[in-house]
């Protein structure tokens, strides 16, 4: 047994390794931790940004449909983590090989993360500053702010998994709560008459919103195993999955959608200080973040270890250091530049899916006891990815995602009955 654990610490040990069936949780605990993941202000203005471009029926609509695929994602990626034990960056050594996914796979995720991870700082300190020298008169630096709060979300991913799961089974009911009433508040105050406005010439189609939801997304779907390796069974993965990511998604969408509407602000933090309870619109920010931002950390951290080819017990100070820079980043205007990249980033992400996704499902059947990891690189996986995401850069038409996941998983499936995985070499 690790000696942190026979001391009774609360830090969570277990890295790359398989998580031991003891460890693991009910569907409940893991729905609220990917529940507290998509309920942000960044997931707000995905509603906005849908709401400003289309009917909003069909902004609605298109993140609906949106997150359904997500889902589907989510589940599918995850069962591979419940399967194995251990987190994506090590399913994905099927696919990509050892070094494959240690300087391809772990690099994306952890610069997507850490990315995200500054974005969302960058946000709530300066929300945070904002709204406390409005409404209280106290002026305190938005760099500080970011500065505490960075610091705060970042010990809490440093515990790990446990301490995700007593956060969000606090937050994310309270939040679901709160963020519907400030809605209902601020449908009373503004008034319904500016849903029925839509722009005179839609600037982004309904296959344009779903291509932005799913894609606001990729780096989550990706980095699914992080946490359902937690789960117990496949059915576990599949209702927390479910339950966890669509009431969650879906309702960012709406309020963001409709709060851009009725009082042409997509932030319902802010929209609460406008209808004069500040405090309520700050605690709303500052769950939102600590929920998502905890997740970006732990993430980060996970892959930190592989990328760095660190000891299993290391996941702590990785995610302190991965946190550390996301803070950083956040405090010198970085964030600020980042977002655009991040999307762009995401189109990169989307297709090493259909390599894992192949590997694991197609040419493994599904069964774990197919599963294996071959040292180096597998070419086969790195081709098929790099021409997915061609795929999704070069033809803009369709539906771009669907067509780099699906082109990277059939020419991976092909290539491997030509040529053989390295794994199936070795057999």
């Amino acid at each position: 047994m690790d000696e942190k654990k026979k001391k009774g610490s609360n830090i969570e040990t277990t890295t790359l390794e398989k998580v031991p069936m003891e460890e693991r949780k009910n569907w409940i605990d893991v729905a609220l931790i990917q529940a507290g993941i998509m309920i942000c202000v960044p997931s707000l203005l995905l509603g906005g940004i849908l709401a400003e471009s289309m009917s909003l029926t069909n902004a609605i609509l298109s993140g609906v449909v949106g997150y359904l695929i997500v889902i589907v994602l989510f589940c599918l990626m995850g069962i591979m983590g419940s399967d194995l034990g251990v987190p994506t960056c090590v399913t994905a050594i099927g696919g990509f090989g050892k070094k494959g996914a240690r300087f391809i796979i772990s690099t994306l995720i952890f610069i997507s993360m850490i990315g995200w991870f500054a974005v969302q700082t960058s946000v709530c300190g300066d929300a945070f500053s904002n709204l406390i020298d409005q409404f209280f008169h106290i002026s305190v630096s938005p760099v500080i702010s970011m500065v505490i709060w960075g610091l705060i979300m970042l010990v809490t991913a440093v515990y790990g998994i446990n301490a995700l799961d007593k956060l969000n089974k606090v937050a994310v009911p309270a939040l679901f709560i709160v963020t519907i009433v400030g809605c209902i508040m601020a449908l009373n105050k503004y008034g319904t008459q500016q849903l029925s406005v839509n722009p005179a010439v839609p600037s982004m189609s309904f296959i344009d919103g779903i291509v932005l939801t799913v894609s606001f997304m990729a780096a989550g779907c990706l980095a699914a195993s992080d946490i359902t390796r937690y789960q117990r069974t496949r059915k576990d993965t599949i209702i927390s999955s479910s339950l966890g990511v669509a009431p969650a998604g879906v309702l960012m969408v709406v309020l963001g959608a409709i709060m851009t509407r009725v009082a042409q602000q997509y932030d319902i933090t802010l929209v609460f200080c406008e209808i004069g309870i500040p405090i309520l619109g700050m605690l709303v920010l500052i769950s939102a973040t600590w929920t998502t931002n905890t997740t970006n950390a732990y993430s980060g951290g996970i892959n930190a270890v592989l990328m760095f080819n660190l000891a299993e017990n290391k996941r702590a100070v990785a995610t302190m250091v991965a946190g550390l820079i996301g803070t950083v980043c956040a405090v010198f205007g970085l964030a600020d530049h980042f977002e655009d990249f991040l999307y762009i980033l995401g189109d990169a992400l989307l297709p090493t899916m259909g390599v894992i996704l192949a590997d694991y499902w197609i040419i493994g059947r599904g069964k774990p006891e197919n599963y294996r990891m071959p040292d180096g690189f597998n070419w086969i996986g790195i081709i098929s990815w790099l021409c997915g995401y061609a795929v999704i850069k070069l033809i803009p038409y369709g539906v771009p995602f669907a067509q780099g996941i699906i082109i990277a998983a059939a020419l991976y499936v092909i290539l491997a009955k030509m040529i053989k995985r390295p794994q199936d070499k070795l057999n």
